[in-house]
């Protein structure tokens, strides 16, 4: 009997699910969420909500038999790259953001109940939190202040491991620069496997995205968060839910953006070019993190489909890199292939209970 892996992705406005066996995915859904029930505040006040969605389209489907449940894994304390079983002291932190407030955050709660429903063993795989930067890369210029690692890891390490089996590259031997691009980009020097230094693609560094701010001029934060009195939650929601293309242009659909060029809306263009401009400038810096020693710049994400944003890159860099498209989010493809690796005893899996990490 075919082995079954349900992975599941809470993003922050639909929940995207997928069945798959060794040599299928039997059934993929997204289920967007009712606008009136997104939260404002914690995310975890959307449980309930997306558990009856999941729930009915996995009763609808008939689907009577998983043998793992992989979730998205949230924000947590700086992790190692793997596994992590799915334990009460983590939903417990997710629960309260103590790392952070997101979405990926139900991932590990979603999880659980449904391992528990089919009896199943419930996982998290490459969390955003995954940090394998140097120390060099730590150092922010302020002492108190660290940079931190937060990042698209899950389909940064897929990816990377589906090209380099496709290229017969060996990934333990070889560099590359990252870019992911969703509705946050991260951009990743990984040598030899190893994720050494990247952006906090949720909240401080990098470009700005669809929806997120980026590195900030100082002098602007600070009379933001003084001279017109916004508070922390207000800040936080305006660099990683209000700003980049939709502070600018209104919406954080980049098919929209790219419609609006090409209709001649010089400001679209401009923010567009923007966004990318600084794209290229981080990835020519991991570049630099590397010694220029890069086998190839691999661009995946939701984004990466983008004709406009493939042109653009490949005009700009294509002369100083191999380019490697790989469009798409491929998180619930990442999952399953992370699922089917532990049951196989292919991948370590951690203790987040007893801090075995």
């Amino acid at each position: 009997m075919a082995e079954r892996v349900l992975a599941i992705n809470p993003g922050s406005t639909s929940t995207k699910m997928a069945v798959f066996t060794r040599d299928e995915k039997e059934m993929e859904l997204k289920v967007d969420m009712d606008p009136e029930k997104v939260s404002r505040g914690n995310v975890y006040d959307e449980l309930p909500f997306r558990k009856e969605q999941i729930e009915k389209e996995l009763n609808e489907h008939r689907v009577n038999r998983i043998d793992i449940v992989i979730g998205r894994g949230g924000m947590l304390k700086p992790l190692k790259s793997g596994a992590y079983t799915v334990c009460g002291k983590m939903i417990s932190e997710m629960k309260r953001s103590l790392y952070g407030n997101h979405a990926s955050n139900l991932g590990a709660a979603l999880a659980e109940h449904f391992g528990k429903q089919y009896a199943a063993g419930a996982y998290i795989i490459d969390p955003v939190s995954v940090d394998e930067m140097t120390a060099l890369a730590r150092i922010s210029g302020v002492p108190g202040i660290e940079r931190k690692s937060v990042a698209h890891a899950l389909n940064i390490k897929a990816t990377a491991r589906r090209i380099c089996e496709r290229e017969k590259w060996d990934i333990t031997k070889e560099n590359f620069v990252i870019a992911h691009l969703g509705g946050g980009i991260s951009v990743c020097a990984m040598r030899k496997g190893y994720n050494i230094d990247v952006n906090n693609a949720l909240l401080g560094m990098g470009p700005f995205s669809p929806e997120r701010a980026g590195a900030l001029p100082l002098g602007g934060m600070l009379e933001l968060a003084f001279a017109k009195r916004m508070d922390e939650r207000s800040l936080r929601r305006l660099f990683t839910r209000e700003s980049g293309l939709k502070g600018y242009l209104g919406t954080n659909d980049v098919r929209k953006v790219v419609s609006r060029i090409r209709d001649g809306d010089e400001k679209a263009k401009l923010i567009m070019d923007a966004m990318l401009y600084q794209l290229r400038k981080e990835i020519a810096a991991m570049a630099a993190v590397l010694d220029f020693q890069v086998k190839a710049l691999i661009v995946t994400g939701g984004a990466a489909y983008s004709d406009y944003i493939q042109d653009t890159l490949q005009t700009h860099l294509g002369k100083s890199f191999n380019i490697v498209f790989h469009p798409g989010e491929n998180e619930l493809e990442a999952m399953a292939d992370g699922g089917f690796r532990i049951l196989d005893g292919k991948m370590r899996i951690y203790d987040y209970e007893k801090d075995e990490v």
